[in-house]
């Protein structure tokens, strides 16, 4: 059973005997395994036919067993028998998407997404890479215009480009825009180790400190 689970766990659904290799048939797994574990298998082994299964399709509600075979000029619009809701048995979509094909409903899904995104960052002050215009934001959301508790400079987790936060200027060794104190770093979001940002402070950057300091 051990050996059924481990591979049901791995996504295997083809069954051997673990000492010769030999296939198992569906037989000798009922009289090998309990109950729980041989529904487990079977229920696999039909997800794994209906993928396989070009015009076999799957009631996208969740849990629901329901799978329709559809031909092509079948109408999509579907009401499973078995949950009783409607749906595209085509794409998925649920409820159905009346007076829309599929393709023009997932363009419009697509849309409403990235505007509801768009609407989320604009409220939030959060940002985009300048490289890769993955969303960025920092820890704190309702500070994210100030530098009281982090700094402008950013790693994106994406691609790795280093950045200002404020400006979008992308920071290299030699360069920095100038909104955030040069002696700051980054912090790397993938280990939270501090990065060093500028190879060598810039000129007359250290000398105005320390005056300012001696002041």
């Amino acid at each position: 059973a051990r050996h059924v689970e481990a591979r049901l766990d791995n996504g295997l659904v083809q069954q051997c005997c673990p000492e010769c290799s030999s296939s198992l048939a569906e037989r000798d797994l009922k009289r090998l395994i309990p109950t729980r574990l041989m529904d487990r298998y079977l229920g696999m082994g039909l997800e794994q036919a209906v993928a396989a299964t070009e015009n076999l399709h799957s009631c996208p509600t969740p849990n629901c067993p329901m799978r329709v075979a559809l031909e092509p000029g079948d109408p999509s619009r579907f009401v499973c028998t078995t949950c009783r809701k409607e749906c595209c048995i085509r794409c998925g979509a649920q409820p159905y998407h009346r007076k829309m094909t599929c393709e023009r409903y997932a363009a419009r899904l697509k849309k409403d997404r990235r505007c509801s995104l768009l609407k989320w960052m604009e409220e939030t002050g959060s940002k985009q890479c300048p490289t890769c215009k993955m969303a960025v934001t920092k820890q704190n959301l309702n500070s994210q215009g100030t530098q009281r508790a982090e700094c402008h400079k950013m790693v994106c987790r994406n691609c790795n480009t280093r950045f200002c936060f404020k400006c979008l200027a992308v920071l290299t060794k030699d360069f920095t825009c100038g909104c955030t104190k040069d002696a700051h770093g980054f912090i790397d979001p993938n280990t939270g180790k501090l990065l060093k940002h500028l190879k060598t402070p810039r000129k007359g950057v250290a000398a105005s400190s320390a005056s300012s300091a001696a002041a």
